[in-house]
Parts: structure tokens; sequence; C-alpha cells
């Protein structure tokens, strides 16, 4: 049977009128990758090599101009997550660019399975040409290029030898006791001569040795830590960034901690001794860090000139030992009875320094809510005075609020019920009623346009490229349709004489209405969080706040209207 031509084509702007520069059609982003591992080596060029070789290649070319540079430094290619590739990807779904440029395909990644899905599938999904220079590769180019997957899993191959090689390299400079990691333990810093060799950093070697013997006087890690930071004494963190920049930097921007205290009197480097191959990561995992079993790390002695006497170091370690075995006995007989009691695990903070509360017993059985930072602590530039709460005055407060929160909810819920039933409102419920049916017929046919475009493809009335540019407009007119109906619907229930809250609020609150003792199942079921900002002074806020500030709106909205027809 004959149909009309194009009779779903929708009026539409021409593609050239959206064009910044007719001339110029492709507006590209130039990618650029270089990766840590090899950058001496194997890249063969600097990232501005690259973006240099792409320009005069577009300056050669007749449809396509630069929109846009993306960088990534230091980036491996066998993963997807890099802050430049993100941001082009962002531009591209928004439209700033449709064409990516690199140099060559190993740019754009060395993951055959990621980097084939980017090139055949995402590419072409958001209509973007993809070149690759100097593997002479266009996606727009008519033919398929078989070239690209094999090259692909050369890449893929090429990773993965490079990554064994590497491994087996630094296990050989472990057995000569060469240093191969990126950061020095503490007390030590890199030979400029060899940065394999570790050498004597006075200054901090004395105040490791301070570390020590205050350990060994009877200080906690959280008092040496606080004597440190009182002492105006760099932390290992900061003391390897002034070992990189040279310039010396607050030491309140990252002071001292637990574990740092208890991370640099567990190192056996401080001793002359090296251990490695601790940690092992899979670059073609994500890059994923895993403990190695000890069995397998590589313990090399004498490497470099010991700060702690080894006889010391191995007092200290058992004295750990001991804490640790002790604090767990302790622990575990107490955590039965910690996790029974909290009420709010993940969802209390302390107002001072954002830390996150943690329940505690006292010996005479009370419970306590406590920030876990020190005693004046500065955390964000807020300063912490170690809250501590009682959790009885905690539950209390919650439970008062709960309690009015649903008193107030089916109060509200039966007040508005009963102004429904005024006859302006229910000539309103009438009125948005016929909206609904207008917006659903017209839901209705637009949505059978779209169907309908498929068959005149089929049939040939229309090009491919038509057909995705017209199913996209009729997608976005059914979105645009879809979220007017939904917003005329939530304002007729509005309207309604039976009018009800949110099914799965109603049910929560019916079933703790009758309940006069908090519950760790209530407490789950309404409470988001709790910020505690002194003794008595707590900020609550609960899963439903936001639907009961649109419910007391509403209410007002009915009074107003009430008050205005008498």
């Amino acid at each position: 049977m004959a149909r009309k031509s194009r009779k779903n084509i929708p009026e539409v702007v021409s593609s050239a009128t959206v064009q910044t520069d007719v001339s110029r059609p492709f507006r590209a982003g130039l990618y650029a990758r270089i990766s840590m591992e090899t950058e001496e080596t194997l890249e063969r060029g600097t990232i501005e090599t690259q973006v240099e070789l792409m320009k005069n290649f577009v300056a050669d070319t007749e449809d396509i101009s630069v929109a846009e540079v993306y960088k990534d430094s230091d980036y491996s290619g066998t993963n997807f997550d890099r802050p430049g590739f993100v941001q082009m990807m962002e531009d591209i779904k928004h439209g700033k660019i449709n064409c990516v440029i690199v140099k060559d395909l190993s740019r754009l990644g060395r993951n055959y399975v990621e980097t084939s899905n980017y090139i055949e599938r995402v590419f072409p999904f958001f209509h973007v040409r993809f070149l690759a220079v100097t593997d002479d590769f266009d996606s727009f180019r008519e033919g398929v290029d078989l070239t690209v997957p094999l090259k692909n899993i050369i890449n893929e191959f090429y990773s993965k030898d490079l990554a064994k090689k590497s491994s087996s390299a630094k296990k050989a400079l472990w057995k000569k006791g060469k240093f191969t990691s990126a950061w020095e333990p503490y007390g030590y810093r890199k030979s400029e001569e060899d940065h394999h060799q570790l050498i004597v950093d006075e200054e901090a070697a004395d105040h490791l040795k301070s570390i020590f013997s205050m350990y060994m006087d009877g200080r906690s890690y959280s008092d040496i830590a606080r004597q440190l930071n009182k002492d105006g004494v760099l932390s290992p963190t900061l003391q390897r960034k002034f070992y990189k920049t040279g310039e010396k930097p607050l030491p309140e921007s990252k002071p001292w901690n637990n574990y740092e205290v208890k991370r640099v009197l567990q190192d056996v480097h401080c001793t002359g001794d090296s251990v490695f191959g601790k940690y092992q990561q899979s670059v073609f995992q994500g890059n994923k860090q895993r403990n190695r079993p000890e069995s397998e790390w590589v313990h090399v002695e004498n490497t470099h000139e010991g700060i702690i006497d080894r006889e010391l170091f191995q007092q200290v370690q058992s004295k750990i030992q001991e804490y640790t075995e002790a604090y767990k006995k302790k622990h575990q007989q107490n955590n039965g009875a910690i996790r029974n009691h909290n009420f709010y695990t993940g969802k209390i903070w302390c107002g001072g320094c954002g830390n996150r509360m943690t329940l505690s017993r006292e010996r005479n059985g009370t419970f306590f809510y406590i920030c876990g930072a020190n005693t004046n602590h500065k955390s964000g530039g807020k300063q912490c005075k170690g809250h501590r709460v009682r959790k009885e005055y905690v539950d209390d407060d919650v439970l008062r609020l709960i309690q009015t929160h649903m008193k107030t909810v089916l109060d509200t819920e039966k007040m508005i019920q009963e102004m429904n039933t005024a006859s302006k409102n229910q000539t309103q419920y009438l009125l948005l009623d016929k909206e609904v049916g207008k917006l659903r017929r017209e839901l209705s046919r637009i949505s059978k346009r779209k169907s309908d475009l498929y068959e005149d493809y089929s049939e040939r009335l229309i090009t491919e490229e038509e057909y995705i540019q017209f199913s996209r407009i009729y997608s976005n007119e059914i979105e645009n349709i879809k979220s007017r109906l939904d917003t005329v619907l939530a304002a007729q229930v509005r309207y309604s004489q039976d009018y009800h809250i949110e099914e799965g609020w109603g049910n929560v609150i019916h079933t703790y209405m009758s309940k006069r003792k908090l519950t760790k199942e209530m407490a789950d079921a309404f409470v988001d969080s709790i910020i505690i900002h002194g003794k008595y002074e707590y900020e609550i806020k609960l899963v439903y706040d936001d639907q009961f500030a649109d419910l007391q709106k509403l209410k007002k909205e009915k009074e107003r209207s009430q008050d205005d027809r008498s």
C-alpha cells in the first residue's frame, strides 16, 4: 500500500544553521597523553610534541578547527579514569566538540576492549569523528579498517610486557638493596648522586629518635602526635613535599596523627634494613593494590645507614603487638554491646571538625558519643573542642522530634483533606484532570509518530541520518510531555478529597506512631544525620524533612486560598 513520503518528519532547524563555522564543520578536541613509566625512553616525545603535531595536521585540513586541547600527563593508557579524558567526554556530551584527534591509537588507550569500545561504539553514538594522525586512521573514511583492533591488541600486549619487564627490573634492584619507592621513609632522603640510595636526614632522624623514646616512655600515639604538632615538626607527608619543592610548608596544613606515628614506629627502614614487595598493583585491574603475603617480601639487610638500634626496634614492635592484642580483647567484649546501642552508625558527626563521632561505653556502663579528633585540633580551619555527649540525651531529643514530626504530618494531612472538599478546590481538581487527559493524548500521538519513523526508514522514505535526527527530536518531545504530565498529576493530587502523603512516608509513620521508646529500627527509618555542636546543642536532620517542608507549604497555600474566598 502506498504511503505518503516523510509523513512523520517534524519541523527542524537545518543542521547548517547550528554550525559555528560552515566551512569547518568539525570542532576538534586534541587529546595528548604521556605515561610516567615510559616518559624518558619509550614515549619519544612530550605532551607539547604531540599537540604540535596534531595542530599541524589540522592546519592542513579544510573541514576541521581546533576547539579545545586535553592533556593527561603521568597517566597510564590501561584505564580511562584520567582527568583530561573525562573532561573531553563531558564536552562531547554537551556538544562542544564533535571530533577527537590523537597522535596515534596508543594515546587514546592501551586496553584493547575499552579502546575499541570508544572507537567503534561510543564515538559513533555521539556522531564524533575520530582520527589517529600517525596511524592514518579516520573513522569517517569509507570502508572498515581492520588494522585498528589489531594495533590495539599489540598495544595491550606491549603494556603487559612492559609491566612484567618493569616488575622484573625492580626485583633485580631490590635484591641489590636498591630503593625503588617514590617516597622516602621518614628520617631519610634520596641521594642526589644515586636516587636508589637512602641517606640520613639529620633533622628528621633526631625527631625519629624522639618518637621511639616517647613511645618507650609509655606515651600513646595521640600524645606523641600532639607533642610533635606542638613543636612544629613536619609530618612525613610534609617532609616529602619539602624534599620535592624545597619550600618548607606550614606544619598545621597536614599535622601528625595516630596513624602516621604508628607507621613510623613500624617502619623497618629505620634500622638500616629494607623490605620490598609488600604490595602488588595490577595495571590491568584498574591499578588496584593488594597486600602480598609476607613470604613473598624481599628483605635485605644493611642497605643504608641505620638510625634506630635493631634491639630497640624489636622492643617497640613487641610493645605494639602487646597493646594491639590487649586492645582487641577489650573491644571484642564491648563491641557487641556498642553495636546494639548505636542507633546512628555513620550518621552522627562532630560540628567542630566534621569528624564522625563514635559510641563509647564508660566503666559505669554509661554510653557517650565522642569525637575522635584530638582536643583543640583544627580541621578545615575549624577549631574542635573534642565534643562528647551522653547517648541518652541524644536519644531523648531524637524521639521527641520524630514524635512531633509524625503527629504534625497526620494532623496536616487531615486538615488538607477537609479543605479540599471546598467547591473551589474541586473545580481546580477537574481542570487539572482535563489537562491530564490532554497530555496523555498528546503523549500517545507523539509516541505513535516515533514508532512509525522506523517504517519510513525501512521503506527508504527517509535516510538513516534523518531517522536518527527525527527520532531524537521525538524522544525529547516525549520526555517533555512526561515531565509536564508528572507536574500536573502532582498538582492534581494536592486538590483531591482523598489527599494522602507519599505512600512510603505514610507507611513509616503508621508503623511507628504508637511507639513510646526509640529503637534502632525507628532511628534507621527517620534519622538522616545528626551534628553535635555542644552538650545540649544538636542539629538533627530527618529523612523526610524535604517532604515535610513541602507539606507545610501546601497547607499554607490552602489556608491563603480559604482566606481569599472569605
